[in-house]
Formats: structure tokens, sequence, C-alpha cells
């Protein structure tokens, strides 16, 4: 039996609701009900990442290979079901068509259309690109950022060539000085520049658009003066009201404290705070004196003094609104001349701003007829699915309706159109970047943009994700958590619209703890910050034992924190922990030893009096390259020599390489000989060959120069990142707006007490009535004292105020439903003074569990179901095989090296010290005999060794391990430290290569290679110097030299 679905679908899926799943079954059922087995070519199916993209087009492609399968695999065999019960297509039909139709697709892979909102934009501007005068051959940019710093330093350049323009900077860099900020205008000026691709903003900028900088000067001026004039007129009619209370002779005494004279007096000086508006509206409000003999007298004036308050009160709402405007005036006067030069930059560049796709779309395009623009981009849709679209931004909702529009409104073989929108307004969490949950919600009720007004909405509301236990605790916290907003919208979204209905996954596991803050009333508030943050690490090592008892892994933990700092902390202390992590920071190709080698190779290159660069470089040949010097000593000795000199004494080292040839070569040519000649056999570390990769693509795009490269790396290259590899047992640690959409077994959420009340950095754009200032509108910073600026700036802050609220109770919704089995809330309790509680996210919590808990200040833990495992347990998949470096270029030194390798093992000196060398880096990765396995397999994968060569390594290593004379130094008891630095009182640093650790009592271990010096004495020496002044006392200290024959000197 078919169903009859409506042409315009809603689905209303919450966290885990199978999403993914409904799409995909939607898209199928509608290849398969066509007559043509070519329909995916009329259906665009828009998401919001590339990540997200692929794994739709993937999912739609197994499910459809699978139904073409005679025998159904079990993962697709309920889908099967449902298509074939919706369709009443039979089971037979299906797989026949299913068999054509991704025939079809492999042999038109391109028309497979599934895309971001962005690349689809992208194409359209493309099609149009004559009409808009945009070069065909236009490049995109994803840095706008970066264009707006280079529009804003070139603005700033001009200071001493423009009059006007100089006049105002340095009046803006005078102000800020005044204001106690930084005199540098630059970062002001970026913040301010955000308004110019905002798609809130834009609109309210129209009225700047033709203003030069002498009309914003003169309206400075304007504005000085009506801000006088209100004062005036407000501190006149003040006087007025004490002139009543003087004139009938009352005593300002008789008034409580002289709080009512003293306020009009403040108005009358015209020293009136924002926070004292509308202090006195009712007569009940002023207070007199009990023994006050003018009573009833002063009963009899008040109403006609308040009146006269309440006017002077509106005259100091104007000034209030016209002090903020006038703190914005200096950046939103610039942004017409960094706006310019913005548009500038692009047009020189040949580039097209990502963020200018929609405006452009908008004003251009939008208004043309549909079948124009289908017929212009080659493609006619008669299908459009719009995933997460509480993430699709208003103008990119507006710029598609035309298309879907005559899509709806007509018919082909008696077949009308579709769309089918599925998102989650409590998902909602990107408003910064034109996403709104309004959007959804209105859609969802009564709005229909269309005039086809046949319209559903479907609420997925059943959790196929996570653990009964996670999904009670979820449902009842966010039902509460409805009580903090007022939006009748928004408090329906989570009072009635955020329960989810369970699957039969029993069991799970909440838990909410705090940390102890009990100790820090004797602090000042920096050091309670360091101390809180200290705290709350602990906390979350504390967390990931207790997890790992429970018999999970490394690997089904994420960290979620809502900012990057917070990551950072975790990543940094849990690696001093030894616990395995993945995060943004450690997978940053700026953080990995070769790609800052090449990066200073470039600098030294690209000016070879860079003595910093050459220090660098000189470091990791002394580090890395060798262990015969010491490393101070070969850069003291190499750091200011002549370039043909450090060319000669790098050949000591193997490294064989001519900068002054590499200056007349292009940046890939360069980076590849710096590659080849400094990092050799590390040449497929992942992080070098995705830098290679950035090179090559600005090397095709920009034709860089190495200046401009390294120019480019300082800005925004060194954020790249390499994709997160699979299989690793690691903690995970993320934003949450970055693990939006994926799902992960435990989640552990630290740092959980966001503080609500902190000042919100947006503006806000407040009506103005004014005639003697040519606005309609005034840009002001958002801050409680806009209640008292006017009714209109009043609404509109709570309104803005409301959606705060909601954007974070979304993000904690995000946050929470990440979590598949588990679910950790680390916090803290903080109870002001008067026993009230702060607006922050550790409150909501503590209300929470007052209601579901009895909740009590000393109990620091809260459990909600069983902690221990339910799910089956998955292997860590390790060892991966690595991909080997396809060399295309065969050098005569390579086949030395090869020849080299063949003797390793020889007996001459020069081929002991590179035997040693091999074996110092395998011991690096051992701690204790168990890791012996473990560091011969790094080893293989680095390429140090090869699989002939393992059985005399491990002989080795197990003769050094298990030798009577170094017992102590491998011991299982020790906390072991390889290769870990030491700093002394300058500041110095020192990297011993192996440190064992009883208590306070130390043993120390240098591997050396080739003949025993006295200079490596001294450095071991001045090792144990240093840790003596860090409290330990080193009991024993040893140089093995390694070679062919294993060589130990006690200290």
């Amino acid at each position: 039996m078919t169903e009859n679905k409506a042409s315009f679908s809603i689905y209303n899926a919450s966290a885990g609701s199978g999403k993914t799943y409904t799409l995909s079954k939607e898209y199928i059922k509608i290849l398969l009900k066509s007559p043509s087995n070519e329909a995916y070519r009329k259906i665009l199916a828009i998401t919001f990442t590339n990540k997200a993209v692929e794994e739709m087009k993937s999912r739609i492609i197994f499910y459809l290979l699978e139904f073409s399968k005679e025998e159904t695999s079990e993962k697709a065999a309920d889908l099967l079901k449902d298509v074939a019960k919706e369709t009443g297509l039979s089971i037979a039909t299906i797989k026949d068509k299913s068999k054509l139709i991704i025939k079809s697709i492999i042999h038109n892979y391109t028309a497979f259309d599934i895309s971001t909102i962005d690349r689809f934009t992208l194409k359209i501007i493309k099609s149009f690109s004559h009409e808009l005068n945009i070069p065909l051959d236009f490049d995109i940019s994803l840095e706008t950022d970066l264009l707006m710093q280079e529009a804003i330093e070139t603005v700033i350049s001009k200071a001493g060539e423009d009059e006007e323009l100089t006049k105002l900077l340095l009046d803006f860099s005078r102000n800020n000085t005044d204001d106690d900020k930084n005199w540098d205008i630059t970062y002001e000026l970026l913040n301010a520049s955000k308004l110019l691709t905002n798609e809130d903003s834009k609109h309210e900028l129209k009225d700047f658009e033709n203003k030069t900088i002498a009309d914003f000067v003169e309206t400075k001026k304007v504005i000085i003066e009506q801000i006088e004039i209100y004062k005036i007129q407000a501190s006149i009619l003040a006087q007025e009201g004490l002139n009543l209370i003087n004139n009938n002779g009352i005593a300002v005494e008789s008034f409580s404290r002289k709080t009512f004279p003293n306020h009009l007096i403040k108005i009358i000086d015209g020293n009136l705070p924002a926070s004292d508006i509308n202090k006195f509206v009712e007569v009940e409000q002023v207070q007199i004196n009990k023994t006050a003999k003018e009573k009833d007298l002063i009963e009899g004036i008040l109403p006609d003094i308040l009146q006269k308050l309440q006017e002077a009160y509106k005259e100091y709402q104007s000034v209030f609104l016209l002090e903020a405007f006038n703190k914005n005036i200096y950046p939103l006067s610039l942004l017409n001349s960094i706006n310019k030069e913005f548009r500038k930059i692009q047009t020189d560049q040949n580039i097209l701003s990502i963020s200018e796709f929609n405006e452009i779309i908008n004003k251009e395009i939008q208004n043309q007829p549909a079948p124009f623009i289908y017929e212009k981009m080659g493609d006619r849709y008669r299908h459009f699915f719009i995933d997460e679209f509480q993430d699709t931004s208003v103008l990119q909702w507006k710029n598609l309706i035309p298309l879907v529009d005559n899509a709806l409104s007509s018919e082909e073989n008696g077949v009308a159109g579709t769309l089918m929108l599925v998102g989650d307004p409590k998902q909602a969490i990107y408003r910064w970047r034109g996403g709104k949950a309004e959007q959804f919600i209105s859609l969802s009720k009564d709005e229909n943009p269309f005039s086809n007004k046949d319209k559903e909405t479907i609420v997925l509301d059943t959790n196929y994700r996570s653990y009964s236990e996670v999904i009670d605790f979820n449902n009842d916290f966010f039902r509460f958590i409805s009580s903090k907003l007022e939006n009748p919208d928004y408090v329906d979204l989570y009072l009635n619209n955020s329960h989810q209905n369970k699957t039969n996954k029993n069991g799970g596991y909440a838990n909410i703890s705090f940390i102890d803050t009990s100790d820090n009333a004797e602090v000042n508030e920096e050091e309670e910050d360091d101390d809180k943050n200290t705290k709350y690490l602990k906390q979350t090592l504390v967390t990931i034992e207790k997890v790992l008892k429970n018999g999970f892994q490394y690997k089904d933990m994420v960290l979620l924190t809502r900012t990057k700092s917070n990551g950072v902390l975790l990543a940094n202390y849990l690696t001093e922990n030894e616990i395995p992590i993945l995060s943004s920071e450690t997978l940053l190709i700026q953080n990995a030893t070769e790609v800052k080698l090449i990066i200073n190779v470039l600098k030294y290159i690209n000016n070879k009096f860079d003595t910093d660069a050459k220090f660098n470089m000189l470091y990791y040949v002394g580090k890395y390259l060798q262990s015969s010097e010491e490393i101070h000593d070969l850069i003291n000795q190499n750091l200011h020599v002549s370039e043909e000199n450090l060319k000669i004494a790098l050949q000591k080292y193997d490294v064989s390489i001519d900068f002054n040839a590499c200056r007349k070569k292009s940046l890939y040519e360069v980076v590849e000989i710096i590659v080849s000649a400094f990092i050799k056999q590390k040449a497929n570390n992942s992080y070098v060959q995705y830098f290679l990769d950035l090179v090559l693509e600005r090397h095709i795009k920009a034709q860089s120069s190495i200046a401009d490269f390294i120019d480019y790396w300082q800005r925004t290259g060194y954020k790249k990142s390499i994709p997160s590899p699979d299989g690793n047992n690691a903690i995970k640690i993320m934003t949450i707006h970055k693990s939006k959409g994926l799902e992960f077994p435990v989640v552990i959420y630290p740092f959980a007490n966001d503080n609500y009340s902190k000042n919100n950095k947006n503006k806000l754009w407040i009506p103005l009535e004014n005639s003697a200032i040519n606005f309609s509108k005034v840009l002001i910073d958002n801050k409680k004292d806009v209640l008292s600026y006017s009714d209109d700036a009043s609404k509109i802050y709570q309104e803005k105020n409301q959606e705060e609220i909601l954007d974070n109770i979304n993000v904690l919704y995000v946050a929470f439903t990440r979590a598949v089995e588990q679910l950790y809330v680390i916090s803290e309790i903080k109870i002001n003074k008067d026993g009230s509680l702060p607006n922050t996210l550790s409150s909501n919590i503590i209300e929470y569990l007052q209601l579901n808990k009895n909740f009590d200040k000393n109990q620091l833990e809260y459990e909600f179901g069983n902690p221990i495992k339910a799910s089956k347990s998955e292997d860590v998949i390790a060892n991966l095989d690595e991909i080997q470096v396809v060399q295309n270029k065969i050098k005569t030194s390579a086949i030395k090296i090869a020849q080299k390798e063949a003797l390793m093992w020889g007996t001459i000196q020069a081929e002991a010290i590179e035997f040693g060398n091999t074996l110092h880096e395998i011991l690096s990765y051992i701690k204790t005999s168990e890791d012996i396995s473990k560091a011969i397999a790094i080893s293989l994968e680095k390429g140090l060794i090869n699989k002939s060569q393992v059985i005399i390594i491990e002989e080795v290593i197990i003769s050094i391990i298990n030798h009577k004379e170094l017992h102590k130094f491998y011991s299982k008891e020790a906390k072991i430290y390889n290769e870990t630095s030491i700093i002394d009182d300058n500041k110095n640093t020192f990297i011993p290569d192996r440190i064992a650790v009883f208590g306070e009592k130390v043993y120390l271990l240098d591997y050396k290679t080739g003949v025993p010096k006295e200079s490596h004495k001294h450095q071991i020496e001045k090792y144990e110097a240093v840790l003596q002044k860090m409290g330990y006392k080193v009991e024993e200290k040893a140089l093995v030299y390694l070679g062919e024959n294993l060589k130990i000197i006690h200290l």
C-alpha cells in the first residue's frame, strides 16, 4: 500500500532519531517510483558539511547496492521492507530497479547531486558569471577574515596620505587610549568589519553606504551637541522639581538619606547613571522620613515632581542612546573605506570571498524567473532535500525559494515536485553564521512561502542512538530547562518538543559531579581561576579512570568543551599524565617537528640573516640527525659562519643542500629539496605529506614565492590540521560545535559552568528618532543598560537576550545528546553570599538536582543508572600498514644509502654509529620490557629498520633492558621519562635520554654512540645538577654506548 505524502514535508528530527535513515529512504523512494532510471538527475540534496555530503552519498549507494544483491544484508533489510511497504513495489521489482539505478549513477556520477549549500550557490554564481561581470576563472576564498585584515591594514597604511582619514584614525586611537583600551585599533576594526559579512547587519548598513568620512565627522559633532541639549532639557526639568521642594520650604533632610533630592541634583549636574533611570516612578518609591513635619505637603507635590522627572528620564534615554552610538561611530565611519579595499583585493586577486555568495544571489539573481535560472545552470530540479535546515541561513533559504516554488507548483508526467526539510531547532548553534532556530519553528507552524500549500510536519521522536538512562536524563533535564525561557516558542520547543521515546537499548548511565571549591575563599580571582582549572582537570582524569574501570577504552570517550582554550588545557594535562589523546591541537601541522623544520629552512632561504631560523634549523640537525656532538656546540660552531661554510658543515651530517640554488627555484621544488635533504625517511610522515599538499595548492593557485608562502603561513596556514585518523585508541577532545552530527559511547563534559551574565560582544541595531541625525538606526554595544535607553531598545535587548539563552541551551543539548551509553558532566557549586544562585550553567544543574535528587551542597556526585558497560566491546585497530612513499626520481645518493643499509650491522665504526643512532631512537619508545614489541612495530612503520633486522634488534634491546648493571634504570616500579625536557634557572633546556624516578630518587641514563668523550660526562653531570635543583637526588648515573659492542660507564 503506497502512502500519499505532501509536496512540502518538514521533519522535526531530534538528536539520534534516524534523520539520515529517513533522508536516504525518501530519496530512494523517489528513484524507485520514477519510470526513469535517472531520476537522481532531477534531485538536489543539500546538507551542511562535506563530511555530511559524503555520508549521505555513501549511504544511498550502499542501500541501492544492497537492494540489488540476491541476499540483502541485515543492515539494509529493514529499509528494504519499509521502502516496499511505502511504495507498494515488490521486493523483486526493487532489486531489479536498484541494479539499473546504481549502474546509471556509476556512469553519471557528477549528476548524482548531493552538495553543500555553498557548493550549490557557487554553481549558480558560475552560471551567471557573465551577467555579474565576474571572470569565469575566479577562485574562491574561504579566508574572509584574512582578506578583511589585509583591507584594514591597507586603510591604516594610508594614514599620512589622506588628511581626513589620518585625523580620524588618530582620534580613534586617542579615544581608545582614553577608554583604557589598546591604542592599536586593528583588532577593534576587525571586529567591526564582521558587520560587512553578517547577514543581519548588511541591511542596516545600507543607511551608511553613501556616507563619507566627513559625514561621520559631522555626525559626531551633532551627536555631542544633541547630548548636551538633552542634558540641559533634563537639567531644567529636574531643577523645576527641586525648586518645588525648596519653594515649599521642605528640608532635604525630610527625605530618607536625602536620596530623592540627591537624585534630582545628579540630573541637574548632568551625571545621571543609566542604572538610575526610572528609579522614581511611583510616589511610594520616594522614601520620606517618619519624623518629617512636611510629610503631607511632600505627598501633595510629589506627583508634579515625578511628572517632570519622567520627562527628564525621557531626555536621558536619548542621552544614553546617543552616547552608546558615539562609542561605535569611529569603526562605523571606517567601514566604507574597509569595504572598498576588501572588494579591490578580491578584484586584484581574481577571487570571490565565500561570504559574498548569498548576497550576490539575493541581489542579482533571486528575482530572475526560475526557468531562466535553471536554463543557465543546465539543470532542472524537481525534488529538493535540505538536511540540517536549522543551520541554513535566512538569506540562503530566501535564495532557494524561487527554485523550489517552481518545482512545487508544476507537474511532470503527472507528478508534482517535492521539498523535504530535515532539522532540529534545538540543535541550531550557528546563529552567528545566519542559521536561526526561529526560521525552522515558523515553517513548522503556519508559515509557507510557496504557492502550493500542500504541507505537513512530521516529528521523529524516537532516539535510536542512546541508551534508556541517557534518554531519561536528557528528557527530564531539558524539560526542566524550559523554565529558563520566556519566549513562548522557545518554551514550547523544550517543554513539549524535546521528549524522546526509547528503543530496547536498556541501561546506560549519567553522572553529575562537582569540583570541590570550598577552600577558595582566601585567594584572589586570578589564583582562584587557576586553582579551579586544576581541579577540573584532576576531576576529568578521575572520571576517565572510572570509565576505564567500567569496561570502556580510551577510543570510546570524547571530552567536549565550550571553548578551544579549555580543550588546550585538557590536552596538555592529559598528555603530561600519559593519556593518549586526539585533539585539534595534536592534529595541527604546525606542531609537527618536521613541518617546523621546513618553515625555518624556508625562512632562512628567504632571508639568510634570519638568525632565529638558522638557529632552529641547526637545532634540528643537532637533535635528530646526529648524536656525536653536543647540540649547543654544533649550533655555536655554525650559527655565525658564512652560507658556503654552513653548506659544507651540513654535509658532515648527511644534509646536502645548496641554499643559493634554492632561491632560484619554485616554492614547491624548494620544499621537496628540503624534505629530501633533512627529513629523508620521515618524508611519508602524514604531517609532511599534508604540508606538501598545502604548498602545492598555494604554488598552483597563487604562484606563491617563498616570501608569499611564509606570509600566508604566519597569517592563516598555521591553523591547518590533518584529518583525524580512525582506529586509534585515544580520547578525542573537541569543541561542542565540532561534535555536532557525531556520536560517542561516552561523553565527558568538564568545565560545565558557563557564565550567562558575562558581557555579550555582539552589537545591537536600535531605531533612532532624531531629525538632527540622519540615521534611522544606530549601532550600540549589547549590555544591560540598553533596557533604559528606550522602549524599542528594551524590546530588542530582551529579544536578543532570549535568543542568547536559547543558543546556550541548544549548545548544551548538542553536548548531552552526543552520548550513546554514558554521559558525565563536571561542574562546580557556587552560591552567592545571600544564598541565591548566580546566572550560570552550574546553577541550572543545581536547581535540576534540587527537584530530582535532593541536592546537598556537601555531596559532590549524583548518579543516574548503572555505570558498568552494557554494550559489547570492539577491538582497537592498531599497527595499520603504512603506505610507502612513491619516489619518482632516483638519485645516486639514494642508491648509496641503500647499500649502506645492507651493511648496517657491520663492524667498522661509522656503521656502528649508524646502528647506534637507530637503536637510540627505538629505545626512546620503550619504558619497560612490555613495550619492546610496540617499539619494534613503530620502527618498522617508520622505516627505521626492515623485517630482516627485527630479530637482531630485539636481541640487542633485550640484552640492554635485562642487563644486570641497568636493572634499576629499567625497573617496572619506576616512573620513566624518555627524552623529556628539563629546564634550569636560566631557562636553558636539557633533554636526558632516560630518567627513572623512585619518589625523590632518580636514576639517570644517557645513550651515546662512537667512542667515549669527556664532553659526554660533562653533559650528564649538567643533567644531574638541574635535577638536584628540582629536588631530586641522583642515586646513579650511567652512559650506555650503543654500537657493535655494548659499553656501560657508571659515573
